[in-house]
């Protein structure tokens, strides 16, 4: 496990129209405005990001995205439209190896972005880095997994069209930032798995 975290450098991955890319402080006005959205509230952000004064939760969820790439837990990425550098949403990992060679997925996308693909699109080249090995530049991973509420449609639509089968419901899992619990659905996509994207 230390060895892989070693290895886990800042990289930039890009794939056609979209740019993945380490998030940084720049970002802090795209990720105010996209915090403003009902859906990235209630379903990305914990009860610290929403009790803290609005001014400050962009920085607030920033700093931590930041640190995981230092601790070599996580790595987040903006995703960024590839000619004009716009946020178009976040896609990340997280756990990195606190199962052997597996980790936990998640994202968004802006509002203005949806309906367009980009977070399967974006979901897939994340999972192709992570599993990719490691002396090529990846994490050598065999297993991501990620978990969404129930209610969370959208996301389920993503986790389908970007290769991440259903495995099941975990009862009572999903933890909201008002103190409600929600059943969630768990979804995986391994190494081996044949799949593309749209296809």
């Amino acid at each position: 496990m230390t060895a892989t975290r070693k290895l886990l450098e800042p990289v930039h991955l890009s794939a056609g129209r979209l740019y993945l890319r380490p998030m940084d402080a720049t970002d802090e006005p795209a990720v105010a405005a996209a915090l403003h959205d009902p859906g990235i509230i209630r379903w990305n952000t914990g009860a610290a990001i929403v009790r803290a004064p609005e001014a400050l939760r962009a920085t607030m969820w920033l700093r931590v995205r930041e640190q995981g790439w230092a601790s070599g837990a996580a790595a987040h990425f903006t995703v960024a439209d590839a000619t004009t550098g716009t946020l178009l949403g976040t896609v990340g990992i997280r756990d990195i190896n606190r199962l052997p060679e597996q980790a936990l997925a998640s994202y968004w996308t802006a509002p203005e972005a949806r309906g367009q693909g980009i977070a399967p699109q974006a979901l897939d080249v994340l999972c192709r880095w992570a599993f990719s090995p490691i002396d090529t530049g990846g994490l050598g991973l065999h297993r991501i997994s990620l978990d969404h509420a129930v209610e969370n449609a959208g996301s389920c639509r993503v986790a389908e069209k970007a290769g991440f089968r259903l495995e099941g419901t975990m009862r009572g899992s999903f933890l909201a930032y008002d103190g409600r619990r929600y059943d969630s659905h768990l979804h995986a996509r391994l190494a081996g798995d044949q799949f593309t994207v749209g296809g």
